[in-house]
């Protein structure tokens, strides 16, 4: 008997009987739904990690399929997790603790003497904690891929295999347990590194000091670059160190923070707190949190706020082995009447028939159910291990349709069909599509949520039942729509989206195109499409078209030409299909379609997989982020070779509408508006412009040009690697970090393309015609230039990241906090005059400071506000700061004319964070170059520059 069998309401039993039953019904079903949501906080968060009784459950660590079976790893999981456990339980002051834990197993390692059980709703995609190799070789610095600002959780952490297993790399990084929770720091609570690379030293009252927190880390600069050390030399321009200067942390501290910082160090227990924050100190946490010590963010999360005691018990967490499978998928489609509708049943078959014929992998068992008023088994899972397998399939699709809709019928009927394996259908998945309204939908929300299956829903038109994408949020699926609209794709999108989730990425296959163009009668559709050199294997063209077989022809690089002889096409669904033998050419291929009938629309659709299994592919992930205050959602589409992130690609997001047409907008990765980060592969955009009530449907296209795009190192949340310690007074260096081979970063593809659908949100009243404010101004700089003070940002937009705001508001202060607590106390700066320019434009303030002398060792504070026409204000901008040096006067030409006598103080700007030493090159120009081989000619070229 199938598990977890749990008895349904059919359709016909909901609508008969009096109007007392039906609200009996109705009302039951509402109550099922609140249940739902007090048991989980939110229909959301029924998955994924839970903090309950002050311990995180449902931890997935997740070992990728291609790392070969090795049970010390499985062990030395435990060991680092289990010490990590008791080290958060410290840092946090005795609130949280690591209680339950899921270690994810390739399908291909052996069971051996280990307990294992199958997965519900884990998978490696959606793992906390994904344990992969590297792109780059000798690289196993741990990471956490953060897309979003402070207090936005990460992606997931990734540790390289050698991490775990490797002992010698604690010299490195510090006891593994205490990585853990550094990286842990990142992805729960979203807060950023203490040390910066880029800028590791910062003047504070005219001393040098390295970037860290607390201030009270004592250590030695030192500079051991030619393998024994000596002292760094101090630019006298700058005051900074220079050259390979280091900081040595002595081994042995009385200061007891901060993880952030140097979690290495044995007497590091803490999270900077309001205490011994360090606010001067150019690091990403001060400027992505505006300034906020760590343990401020941390004790303001969700998980503090709702968790507030103190925690004595054991803090030893549990561990369970589960083990990947392959896929087990059933089909649950909707027949009922409405899908005569709009072609539906026909662009069902046709989308449908890509799913079975391109996108499920070999090996994985799949089998079809549809559903009216009642289900139907149209067959029992069969094995896709031959091409014959999977046009069985294909004719078992449905072709007809009539009465009514149960949504919970079919469910029930796919569990049945998903428990013809083994009598279980944990882990398994449901593809569920409908059109229709189901008032009785809620009646089996237990059933599946205990059933432990995933289902992934698909709404199609805009009458869909409201409550259909509770049975994804709950069970981790994902969850589509698709309109009517003739030049909408959302159902083939849907389709091809739903790839296995076990990270063999080699065996997924990838969308490489999807259109949909009206193309008059007697008229040429001509496009081009690039196959990289990731991809090539097991290739497809599809074409669809509404009225007539129009003429087709396919050019592959070498000039081979393919036509409607080599497709096969289907008069009855309309579809040619062409299958590119062995490995598809790379390079650039033509398709050029002749439509010989009247005008229709004609749909091209291209996939393909891994060349190689060795080589990583270029991906696409696309995630939509919760809904904020106004219910606008950032949209993000991460571009990435393996783990490497690919820069200055072409990212658009398409936007599919209730109805009407579609939206397009560019994503960037500029650092400005809702992108976090500069050139890290991200790719981001605000959306908040809805139409109409229902369901948006994104996806993101990707081209990239060969030459222009490039692979980069993953920057951000990642464990400090310790140049070496201080011990007794001496120091003891590390080997150097190692480098990266600049060939390892010119990543041979070629130009390529990508279309990858990011799901679908509904859209519910309150969310419509909202004003939104000016975005927030996060590149603000200050520099100084001949005693006045130069101020530029990149302006805002009217509504956040368009158009252009209706004034701004720039206050000034020579302390911090003044600005951070009480901004409007603070000195304001005459703006009046200035204009505000469209969004991404470059302003430019020239200010002469009033009542303060810029003298050595002045500093000051910058910061503003943009104002729309509703006098809607944005967050207060980043902090600019502007420190006064005055650099030693004398310095003699030979003729005995004093060089700096004219010398003007300068400007060190620790504004602009993320560009390595550029206040340096902005504040000495040429000098600091060449400090050591020529001062005269230097200050020559500085005079002319100037």
């Amino acid at each position: 008997m199938l598990r977890h069998q749990r008895p349904l309401y059919e359709l016909d039993k909901l609508q008969s009987g009096n109007n007392l039953n039906t609200a009996v019904m109705r009302f039951q079903n509402v109550f099922v739904l609140v249940l739902s949501y007090l048991l989980c906080g939110s229909i959301l968060k029924c998955i994924g990690i839970k903090l309950e009784n002050n311990g995180y459950r449902d931890i997935v660590i997740a070992i990728n399929p291609n790392i070969q079976h090795n049970e010390q790893l499985i062990q030395n999981i435990q060991e680092i997790v289990t010490a990590a456990s008791s080290y958060l339980h410290r840092a946090t002051k005795q609130r949280v603790y690591f209680a339950d834990v899921k270690i994810l197993l390739p399908v291909t390692w052996p069971v051996g003497s280990h307990v294992v059980q199958r997965l519900t709703t884990e998978s490696y995609r959606k793992a906390d904690v994904i344990i992969a190799e590297s792109n780059l070789k000798n690289r196993d610095e741990p990471y956490t891929l953060q897309y979003g600002g402070c207090g936005e959780k990460g992606r997931y952490i990734h540790f390289t295999p050698n991490f775990i297993l490797d002992s010698s790399l604690d010299s490195f990084y510090g006891p593994k347990d205490r990585v853990f929770v550094h990286e842990w720091a990142h992805l729960r609570w979203g807060v950023f590194n203490e040390n910066d690379e880029l800028m590791p030293f910062y003047l504070f009252n005219g001393t040098s000091e390295a970037t860290r927190c607390s201030k009270e880390i004592r250590g030695q600069l030192a500079d051991c670059s030619g393998g024994s050390c000596s002292a760094c030399e101090t630019d006298p321009m700058s005051g900074l160190p220079k050259g390979d200067c280091e900081f040595y942390p002595d081994s042995k501290q009385t200061a007891s923070s901060s993880i952030m910082f140097i979690q290495s160090l044995s007497d590091v227990t803490e999270f900077c707190d309001d205490k011994t924050h360090n606010p001067d100190a150019p690091n990403m946490q001060n400027k992505m949190c505006n300034f906020r010590s760590t343990w401020d963010v941390i004790s303001k999360s969700e998980d503090f706020r709702n968790n507030p005691s103190p925690y004595s018990g054991s803090v030893i967490p549990t561990f369970t082995l589960l083990q990947a499978k392959h896929r087990v998928v059933c089909l649950v489609l909707d027949v009922s009447g409405s899908m005569n509708m709009e072609n539906r049943m026909n662009r069902l078959r046709q989308a449908a028939e890509i799913f079975l014929l391109q996108i499920i992998e070999t090996k994985s068992q799949v089998g079809i159910v549809t559903f009216n008023s009642t289900a139907t088994i149209q067959s029992h899972l069969k094995v896709i291990d031959n091409e014959g397998v999977r046009h069985q399939l294909v004719q078992l699709l449905p072709t007809t349709a009539n009465g009514g809709t149960n949504i919970c019928a079919g469910v029930h009927a796919g569990f049945q069909v998903l428990g013809g394996d083994d009598g279980a259908t944990n882990g398994d998945e449901v593809v569920l599509l409908t059109d229709g309204e189901d008032s009785g939908i809620s009646s089996c929300f237990s059933e599946v949520k205990q059933s432990g299956a995933v289902i992934h829903t698909i709404a199609l038109g805009s009458d869909a039942a409201a409550e259909l994408e509770q049975m994804s949020a709950m069970t981790g699926g994902r969850q589509f729509a698709a309109t009517d609209n003739v030049y909408a794709t959302g159902l083939t999108d849907a389709f091809s989206s739903l790839v296995s989730g076990n990270g063999d990425i080699s065996q997924q296959s990838v969308q490489l195109e999807v259109s949909a163009i009206k193309v008059e009668d007697d008229s040429w559709l001509n496009r081009t499409v690039f196959i990289d050199k990731t991809i090539g294997n097991d290739t497809f063209f599809v074409i669809t078209w509404e009225k007539q077989t129009p003429d087709i022809f396919v050019y592959d690089p070498s000039g081979n030409v393919y036509n409607n002889n080599d497709f096969k096409i289907d008069s009855t669904t309309h579809t040619a299909r062409l299958n590119i033998p062995g490995t598809a050419q790379a390079g650039t291929w033509n398709y050029a379609i002749l439509n010989p009938g009247i005008e229709q629309v004609i749909r091209v659709i291209m996939t393909s997989r891994a060349a190689d299994e060795k080589v990583p592919l270029v991906m696409v992930n696309v995630h939509i982020s919760e809904k904020d205050s106004v219910g606008g959602r950032t949209i993000y589409a991460e571009v990435s070779q393996g783990f490497s992130p690919i820069l200055f690609a072409n990212v658009t997001v398409i936007i599919e509408q209730p109805t009407g047409p579609s939206i397009e907008q560019e994503l960037s990765d500029d650092g400005l508006g809702a992108d976090a980060f500069k050139n890290d592969g991200i790719y981001t955009k605000y959306f908040y412009k809805y139409s109409e009530i229902g369901r948006y449907n994104f996806k993101a296209r990707v081209q990239g040009e060969e030459g222009k795009t490039k692979t980069a190192i993953r920057t951000g949340g990642h464990s400090f690697y310790i140049p070496g310690y201080t011990e007794n007074g001496k120091i003891k260096i590390n080997p150097p970090k190692p480098s990266v081979n600049v060939d390892d970063l010119e990543a041979d593809i070629g130009d390529f393309n990508r279309v990858k659908s990011g799901g679908a949100i509904s859209v519910a009243e309150g969310t419509l015609n909202v004003d939104i404010p000016p975005c927030k101004i996060t590149d603000l700089q200050a520099t100084l230039t001949q005693n006045k003070v130069v101020l530029e940002w990149t302006a805002p937009g009217e509504d956040y990241d368009e158009g252009a705001a209706s004034r701004y508001e720039m206050r000034m202060s020579d302390h911090l906090l003044q600005l951070l607590d009480n901004f409007t106390a603070a000195k304001l700066v005459n703006l009046t005059n200035l204009n505000p320019r469209p969004f991404g434009s470059r302003e430019t303030f020239t200010l002469v400071p009033e009542n303060t002398e810029l003298q050595n060792g002045t500093t000051l504070y910058f910061a503003l506000c943009a104002y729309d026409k509703q006098e809607q204000s944005s967050e207060m901008s980043n902090v600019a700061k502007v420190y006064v040096f005055v650099p030693a006067p004398l310095v003699e030409h030979p003729k005995g004319s004093s060089v700096w006598k004219d010398a003007q103080p300068l400007l060190l700007d620790q504004a602009e964070i993320p560009t390595p030493r550029s206040y340096l090159m902005r504040a000495v120009g040429v000098w600091f170059e060449h400090v050591e081989t020529g001062l005269w000619e230097s200050w020559r070229k500085y005079q002319r520059m100037k």
